[in-house]
């Protein structure tokens, strides 16, 4: 009796399996639609460097803190595209600020001297050479603020080629899949609506190295850096629709 209780479930058991193999979605009628969505993603060679750089003084006068910042970025400057015909000099925010004594119980603080700060960005495509432009900026007389890499506009538009084109491949994979999953003719699905996303780009990455000296150091040496790369995406929404009937 046991054994015939236990062959019985397990070919009720293979029925129901049997059943669930043999069944597939079928399409209401002609120009029925399909969703899909595929997704690219592929990383690119950042091949754009900014490097932020300052010149601060800090003295009694405020003309005299401000002279001194003045000449130390003209000179530096000057020195920075006299090294390289491949850089952008961007003016990145000039402030000057009071400096107060230490007040003591009952009095107002007194304006003891002045701090003056210019900063500038370096925009440079010379992405192997930003340790020696940073060496020599610091050599100059400036202090690095800090290093970071991004991808330029040409590099940006190749890449959107590329990942349109990875895109379409995937939903191609795709929509082969679910025909042949629903024993649907993969050439019967044709699309109605395509809808391209990107992933948009993100701000430039802060540069992976070693930061041999921050300040600004006449024997300061060379600091190592590494460009790296950008991961970036874009989806594709399509609308199919099923214009013959099943496979076989």
């Amino acid at each position: 009796m046991f054994k015939s209780v236990v062959a019985a479930t397990v070919m009720a058991a293979a029925a129901v399996t049997s059943s669930a193999e043999e069944f597939n979605l079928q399409p209401e009628g002609k120009d029925a639609q399909i969703m899909l969505t595929a997704t690219a993603q592929l990383s690119f060679k950042n091949d754009l460097a900014t490097i932020r750089l300052y010149a601060q003084a800090e003295e009694h006068d405020l003309a005299d803190a401000q002279s001194k910042v003045n000449a130390a970025m003209a000179k530096a400057q000057g020195t920075i595209r006299e090294f390289s015909s491949m850089v952008r000099i961007e003016n990145d925010g000039y402030y000057t600020q009071a400096v107060y004594t230490e007040p003591k119980k009952g009095e107002a603080p007194q304006i003891a001297g002045w701090r003056a700060r210019q900063s500038i960005r370096v925009v440079t495509e010379d992405v192997d050479g930003v340790g020696s432009l940073v060496q020599l900026a610091q050599q100059s007389g400036l202090a690095l603020d800090g290093v970071s890499y991004s991808m330029s506009d040409e590099a940006k538009s190749s890449a959107r080629d590329h990942l349109s084109k990875a895109a379409v491949q995937a939903l191609n994979q795709q929509t082969e899949s679910v025909a042949l999953a629903m024993k649907l003719a993969p050439q019967s699905l044709k699309f109605k609506k395509l809808e391209f996303t990107d992933g948009g780009f993100p701000e430039g990455v802060m540069a992976r190295g070693v930061y041999m000296s921050a300040a600004a150091n006449a024997k300061v040496a060379a600091p190592a850096f590494e460009a790296g790369s950008t991961k970036l995406s874009m989806s594709v929404a399509a609308t199919l629709t099923v214009d013959s009937p099943l496979t076989p």
